[in-house]
Order: C-alpha cells, then structure tokens, then sequence
C-alpha cells in the first residue's frame, strides 16, 4: 500500500476522536499537534484541514450529496469524513491542486477503508465542483435562511433562530461571521508589562498585533508564532481570551478590598481579569462545579503571577457561603456557546433545539444564587457565549421580576456595546468578537 501524506491522516485522526468520541476539536487537535513531528508549515495546514472540514460540514455534504447514491450519514465514518475533507480542500484550499487533492483522499480510503471504499471516494471527488463558485446553491434573495444555512453550514433550527431574533441583513451578516475563522485575541496581563511592551515584544518575535478595539487590554494576533508557544506566554505577560469575554470584568468594576465572588470560574480568564483590574488587592472566591477545572485555575494564576485567589469545588447555585457576603458577583454561566461557532465549530452539530431551554434552568439558578450571595447595593454581572432569548433575555427577566435588583450601567467607555439600560452585546458581524450578552444589576438595599 502507497504511504499516505501524514498531515491528511493526522487530520482524519483528529476528526474521528471529535466526530466519534465526541472529543473537543481544540484538545483534539492539541493531543495531535504535541505527539506528531510535524513542520511549522503542516501544522498549520493540518490546524487548517480539522477546523476547515468541521466549520463547512453542511456545505461539504450539500456538495457530496450531488454525487453520491446514498444518504452520506450511511457510510462509515472515517469515509465520510475524507470525503468532507476532500470537498473542503476543493473549495476552500487555493494551495492544494484538484488533482492532489483526490490522490491523496484516495490513498486515505484505501488504509482507513478498502478497495471499494477507495473507488468510492475517487468516484465521488473526481465529480465534484473544484471551486466555491461553482458550487450549487440556493437562492440568496429568495430563499435566504436556506441559503445562509447551507453556505454557512448551519443546521436549519440554527438558522431559523437567527432570521427570526434578527433582520434578514443582520442574520444574514451573523451566519456568514460564524462561517470564518475568530481572530486570536490576547488579554495583556498589566501586572506584567504594558500593551505598548508586549505589542513591541510580540512583533520583534515575528507575531504582527494591532489594537482593535477600545478595552485597554486587547490585542488581536494577525500571524506568527501560535499563542501558547510564546516564551511571552509562557512568562505570564498574556491570556489568550475574547474580547467580548473581556468586557464582563469592566462591567463588575473590582475595587481594592472588596470580596468577590467569581460563580463559574474555570478556566480562569475572567477570575484573573478581575485581580488584574483590582491590582491584586480584591480579595476573590473562585468557584466552580467540577473540581478537576479548577486545576486550570490554578495554572493561569500561577503563570499570570496572581496571588490571592481562594479556589473552592461547588455548585454556584448552592455554594456554601453566608447570604450578603460579597460585594460583587460574577455569573459566567455555562450555555449553549452558540455564540462561539467561530472557536467551536463541533457544537454547531452537538447543541440541539433542546440545549438553550435546558441551560436556562440552570441559569436561574445561578443567577438567583448570586443576588442571594450579594450585598445589598452591592453589583452582579451575568454573562453569556450565546444570543438566544430564552438564555439571556428570558433569565433575567425571570430573576428581575422579584424587584429586588435593577439593570445599571457601566463605565461609559463600553457605551459601543451598550443596547439597553445595562445590557452589552458583542457581535462578530459587529465588532469581531464572539456572541456575548452581558448585564450589570444593582441589588437593591
């Protein structure tokens, strides 16, 4: 049997543990990324390949489906997902010819299937379209969310909440934004170094960065040295995180000597922002449910040098502390993430119609918890990776209706996000950053 290209199989690989074991892609990848001798230039095309196959699936299936003669969720896995990856390359990887594009899928079928799989696969990719344009697709004016879902490659409850929460344009603008790849953002850790410092440093080291937004500690990463490889990194002068997840520190205002309460902290990026903005002088209780995340806590303090943070294992919606005991809360609660397609393009075929009605119980209860746990007059901040109403709008509204909070603004740099009294959302058709809904409530005294 002929060798086969190393990246593509390394891919496939990656694919099966995320498509089979359900496995995150980004650990996935990691675990193969750190056992695979691979050059600069295969690891990204293989990062390239996983994300790309995953992102586009829908899209790659339309494609397949006018070639094939049986449903394509019939065949085995690792098949289908060589060919998805084949259609991938074909319309989305100017660097790889037609030609070596079945060869390779080909040789790929033969180790991973056999001979009539291999004849299947060549069958298939030799007929279809070599490029996006040629490609058939629904009518973008006439039929626009079936467009947007099949171009997009978003399931049809997904696209059907979109084009119902938005106008067709600004649907339209969000299912094409969740299509692409998320910029990588970095939070500049200012007990370290200064912006300015690491923005130099970073690309001395070959690492373009550019300010893009107005929250102080933002950079976005145009290319080079991948995030977690950096010495810089690795020196605790940066936290690899979302804009729009940086602003729900802002919103809680930490102040020197306060006691916070971070509800669901792992892995830790809104716990350390909240030091970092206290000047490490706050003093912070970090919980979360599962136990084994709080080690993550543990390393992003350890690397970003921040003392101070008691870590403690508990269901924030019965955490084990005395009513009106801290002067701010933080509800980073756990959600759908339909907000991160972009970073997370597997949930697009995990979450189902289901899941946002489903974390939506759990959010009262968080969130009903943390009034409890604060003082009165004191400040609460919730906060999301999604823009369903029913986890956003209708949870707080729940909470809300008991009078004994109110929404209240915060600083007024953030106004760029503000939508309503109190509330902030992030957009990546807007702004660039992930699907964030935050609010900031004043409890009453």
């Amino acid at each position: 049997m002929a060798p086969v290209d190393v990246v593509r199989d390394a891919a496939i690989d990656v694919l099966l543990r995320v498509f089979e074991r359900g496995a995150y892609l980004n650990r996935a990848l990691d675990t193969t990324l750190r056992r695979k001798k691979l050059s600069d230039r295969g690891r990204r095309f293989l990062t390239q390949l996983v994300y790309g196959a995953t992102r586009h699936r829908r899209l790659c299936d339309h494609v397949l489906a006018l070639r094939l003669r049986q449903p394509i969720d019939a065949l085995p896995v690792a098949i289908r997902l060589i060919l998805e990856m084949g259609a991938f390359q074909a319309l989305f990887c100017d660097q790889v010819t037609f030609p070596a594009m079945v060869h390779t899928s080909v040789d790929l079928a033969k180790r991973r299937g056999h001979a009539g799989t291999a004849k299947l696969v060549n069958a298939v990719l030799k007929r279809i379209p070599q490029t996006l344009e040629q490609a058939p697709l629904p009518d973008e004016n006439e039929e626009p969310q079936r467009y947007a879902a099949i171009r997009y490659s978003l399931p049809d409850w997904i696209a059907e909440l979109l084009f119902a929460e938005l106008p067709t344009e600004k649907a339209m603008a969000m299912a094409r934004a969740f299509g692409e790849e998320a910029p990588v953002t970095i939070r500049v850790n200012t007990l370290e170094t200064t912006l300015e410092a690491l923005k130099t440093s970073l690309e001395k080291a070959g690492t373009a960065a550019e300010k893009r937004t107005s929250i102080p500690e933002e950079l976005t990463l145009a290319h080079g040295l991948p995030p977690a490889r950096s010495k810089r990194f690795h020196e605790g002068q940066y936290v690899v995180q979302d804009s729009g997840s940086m602003l729900a520190a802002h919103l809680m205002e930490p102040q020197a000597g306060e006691r916070l309460l971070d509800m669901c902290a792992a892995p830790g990026g809104k716990t350390t922002h909240l030091a970092q903005l206290s000047n490490g002088e706050a003093r912070i209780v970090a919980v979360d449910c599962h136990a084994a995340r709080l080690r993550y806590v543990r390393e992003n303090m350890e690397r970003l040098h921040i003392p101070g943070v008691v870590l403690v294992a508990a269901d924030g919606a019965a955490a084990p502390f005395s009513p009106a005991c801290f002067d701010r809360v933080l509800v980073d609660a756990p959600c759908s993430g339909l907000g991160t397609l972009r970073r997370h393009p597997e949930l697009k075929w995990r979450v189902t119609p289901q899941t946002p009605s489903e974390m939506a119980a759990k959010q009262r209860e968080l969130l009903k918890s943390a009034v409890a746990l604060c003082k009165p007059g004191g400040v609460i901040v919730y906060c999301v990776c999604t823009f369903t109403r029913e986890e956003t709008q209708h949870v707080v509204d729940d909470v809300l209706k008991d009078g004994c909070c109110e929404p209240e603004d915060g600083v007024k740099w953030l106004s760029p996000w503000r939508t309503n009294k109190g509330v902030y959302l992030t957009s990546p058709s807007g702004d660039g950053a992930d699907a964030f809904y935050l609010i900031r409530l004043r409890k009453r005294s």
